[in-house]
C-alpha cells in the first residue's frame, strides 16, 4: 500500500473510530423524540447525524478538496423547528472531535 493510500486509510479509520464512540454515548442514553423519520418511513436517529457530522468534519480536515455526500440530509434540523435536534447533534458530535463544530462549520 502506498504511503498516500496508508494516510487516507489511517483517516478513515480514525473517522470511524470517532463516530462509533458517539453513536456508542447515545445508545447507551437515547432519549424519545430524538429520531425523525424519513418519507420511507426509516428512523433517523440524533446518532446518525452525529456520526454524520463526525465523519464529514474529519474526513473534510484531512481531505478538504473532496466532496463529501451524506446519507442523512440535514434540512430537517434547519430553522427554528430544527433547532432542539442541530443544537444536540452538535453537542453530540462535539464530544467525537478534537475541533468543535459551530453551527457556522
Amino acid at each position: 500500500m502506498s504511503l498516500t493510500l496508508s494516510a487516507e486509510r489511517a483517516v478513515a479509520i480514525n473517522a470511524v473510530l470517532a463516530a462509533s464512540k458517539v453513536c456508542q454515548r447515545v445508545f447507551t442514553k437515547l432519549v424519545n423524540g430524538e429520531t425523525i423519520t424519513k418519507k420511507d418511513k426509516s428512523p433517523v436517529t440524533i446518532a446518525d447525524y452525529s456520526a454524520q457530522a463526525v465523519v464529514n468534519s474529519v474526513l473534510g480536515q484531512s481531505f478538504p478538496l473532496d466532496p463529501i455526500v451524506g446519507e442523512e440530509d440535514s434540512k430537517d434540523l434547519r430553522g427554528d423547528e430544527g433547532r432542539a435536534m442541530r443544537e444536540k447533534v452538535l453537542e453530540l458530535a462535539n464530544t467525537g472531535l478534537d475541533a468543535p463544530l459551530s453551527e457556522q462549520s
